[in-house]
């Protein structure tokens, strides 16, 4: 086994804004792109923009090495012995669900800094982590918008993610009826002729409309070489100045 703490953490200056509502996220945090060593990919389709501004980098992730090392740790469990790690998820889903009855809706996302189809995923007796969790609200955000192309399970909730390289995609899946979360300097109240939501006021993305753009403030990067990636997150084009 290569990690022995808790894959799920509630460690979250956003979501925490969720429990004035009752309700209480645990987030899967890992490492993405090919921080790894088998140099898999687990966010194929992010772009240069993407990367240089992921969340990964800003907060705990940017401040502490110790932090990033365990989110590395996750990622080798998961791709070493991927049955024993989502025994290892149900387990604690059920743990949480228990610990929290009565009190706090519990809600799961999975990919925090990752892009993983865990839908295709099978756990056990044939089902994936949402059929076995029927009655959990689970949601994330994705840049594969080849996961909008057929039915998701019910208690799944996905956001598309704008980059630079996607905007096309975007306002195509924003015409269809889904919702796109687009990472600005300042939020504006439309952009495209799409109404635009404050997406850092909650993490709750399965109580947003239909149709919307998620506003998101760009979260600076704090780690080393951070001043250079906030700069080409925003000269990429990733970041949209208004």
């Amino acid at each position: 086994m290569y990690y022995q703490s808790k894959l799920l953490t509630t460690n979250n200056h956003k979501t925490i804004k969720g429990q004035k509502m009752g309700y209480i996220t645990y987030i899967l945090y890992m490492s993405p792109f090919t921080d790894n060593s088998k140099g898999i990919n687990l966010c194929p389709f992010a772009s240069k923009g993407c990367s240089k501004a992921c969340l990964v980098n800003s907060g705990f992730g940017g401040m502490y090495e110790k932090v990033k090392e365990g989110r590395r740790n996750k990622t080798e469990w998961f791709l070493a012995n991927r049955s024993e790690f989502m025994t290892k998820l149900e387990s604690e889903i059920s743990s949480a669900l228990r610990r929290h009855e009565g009190k706090d809706i519990v809600c799961i996302r999975l990919n925090g800094t990752s892009d993983i189809r865990y839908e295709k995923i099978k756990v056990r007796d044939g089902k994936n982590i949402f059929e076995l969790f029927p009655d959990v609200q689970f949601y994330d955000y994705t840049k594969n918008w080849k996961r909008f192309e057929s039915p998701l399970p019910k208690n799944y909730h996905l956001t598309f993610s704008r980059s630079e390289e996607n905007e096309e995609i975007a306002l195509n899946l924003l015409k269809q009826g889904f919702n796109v979360a687009m990472v600005f300097d300042n939020l504006p109240k439309r952009y495209k002729g799409y109404k635009v939501i404050k997406g850092d006021e909650t993490d709750l993305r399965f109580k947003d409309g239909k149709g919307v753009i998620v506003g998101l403030k760009y979260k600076y990067n704090t780690g080393k070489g951070g001043e250079v990636a906030n700069k080409e997150a925003i000269t990429s084009g990733f970041v949209i100045a208004v």
